[in-house]
């Protein structure tokens, strides 16, 4: 095939792209805003937008790009080191630009430091670049303001992110096998402390506590907690019966929402790795956010449920498991990069299967997912068989 030839079979295939993005654009301006079939055609939409990217760039640019961004890993270092350095901080938010001698004199970074890493952040965003060494907030830079990505950002990029790149060398080790577990796993192996988990190691570790504790704290605030007919399950408890039990709930934010959607709900909070009194009929709602991801081997998420099995009414009580649900098909980056970043530190993001597999095998049965189409979130809830 001629070089004529290939530009040609290149246009046509942009021009199909082309059309399919106007199609689906129209469609997503006749959707309803919020309704599933609204957010259906929007993950379309973002599907076509980026098949055209992939056509542009061509098969041989594209798997080379992966040596300049394996996840983005240049914007992400950038990021993290001009997150750091209070560069976003000083950059007026919603305001007029400002040149690198004003940043670099304001935050002590060194003036062609700064240049280099804000390239990085400038060709396709967050950051807008305005003029030579001249820069400016967007709304997208301004998110990384927000309480819960100034939290959980710096954790994941000091502690996870470089971690997928060990994932091969921990596998080659095993001779490609399955023998990654909560106590043997790449961040094991990189940061040399076998036989400890990830948690063990950081919390003898005094300069991860508070930024880890602080990303735990913001982490409720993309869990969707609407998802849940709360109001409705809640209200026929009896008054004096709890209706929540939290179980290793943190700092409570997740109780404090569920408060706000259905008001008046008493709780109590409980730990999930040792055994605690049997109330009886105490909770009518055993509530898990987060929690299963970091304990895959199946021993240790069985002892999480059984600890609470002996505390639930066949009738009145359900499990509430809150996390990510990876679909069976069709998994998008977000469950992909999520799913092993857990993997570098021993954990896993399951399907619905998967959790049906791990309540069955404890005396529980899958009543019902609750999710919303598009997101990657969602409450498994369960009864006693």
């Amino acid at each position: 095939m001629t070089v004529t030839d290939k530009t040609d079979v290149q246009k046509l295939a942009v021009q199909k792209d082309v059309d399919e993005i106007i199609n689906f654009a129209q469609r997503f301006m006749k959707a309803g805003g919020g309704d599933m079939a609204g957010d259906e055609v929007n993950l379309d939409l973002q599907k076509k937008a980026f098949n055209l990217f992939q056509t542009l760039r061509g098969p041989v640019s594209s798997a080379l790009s992966s040596f300049e961004n394996v996840n983005e890993h240049p914007l992400l270092g950038s990021l993290r080191t001009l997150l750091a350095a209070g560069v976003f901080h000083v950059i007026p938010q919603g305001g007029p630009p400002m040149t690198a001698s004003v940043i670099s004199s304001r935050t002590g970074m060194d003036k062609s430091v700064l240049i280099r890493l804000m390239r990085a952040v400038t060709p396709f965003g967050p950051f807008c670049e305005t003029g030579e060494e001249e820069y400016a907030h967007t709304p997208y830079s301004e998110a990384y303001l927000t309480a819960d990505i100034a939290s959980c950002f710096p954790v994941m990029s000091d502690l996870i992110f470089g971690l997928v790149l060990q994932i091969c060398d921990f596998l080659r080790q095993h001779d490609w096998k399955n023998a990654i577990t909560t106590r043997s796993n790449p961040f094991t192996l990189a940061h040399k402390c076998p036989g400890r988990t990830m948690f063990e190691y950081l919390y003898k570790n005094p300069r991860h506590v508070a930024p880890v504790t602080k990303a735990e704290a913001a982490d409720v605030d993309q869990m969707a907690m609407d998802l849940f007919s709360w109001e409705d399950r809640l209200s026929g408890v009896a008054k004096d019966h709890v209706t929540i039990v939290d179980i290793a709930g943190s700092h409570g934010n997740a109780m404090r929402q569920i408060r706000e959607i259905a008001p008046g709900q008493s709780a109590v909070s409980r730990f999930f790795l040792v055994e605690w009194p049997c109330y009886g009929r105490d909770g009518s709602c055993y509530y898990f956010r987060r929690i299963f991801h970091d304990w895959p081997d199946l021993p240790e998420a069985k002892k999480i449920l059984q600890n609470t099995t002996v505390a639930m009414d066949r009738d009145q009580s359900r499990v509430l498991i809150h996390d990510i649900i990876v679909p069976e098909t069709g998994a998008t980056m977000t469950h992909a990069w999520q799913d092993l970043s857990l993997m570098a530190i021993g954990g896993i993001e399951s399907t619905e299967e998967n959790f049906a597999s791990i309540l069955e095998s404890i005396g529980l049965v899958l009543v019902k997912v609750w999710r919303k189409l598009g997101d990657i979130i969602g409450i498994v809830e369960a009864r006693l068989q």
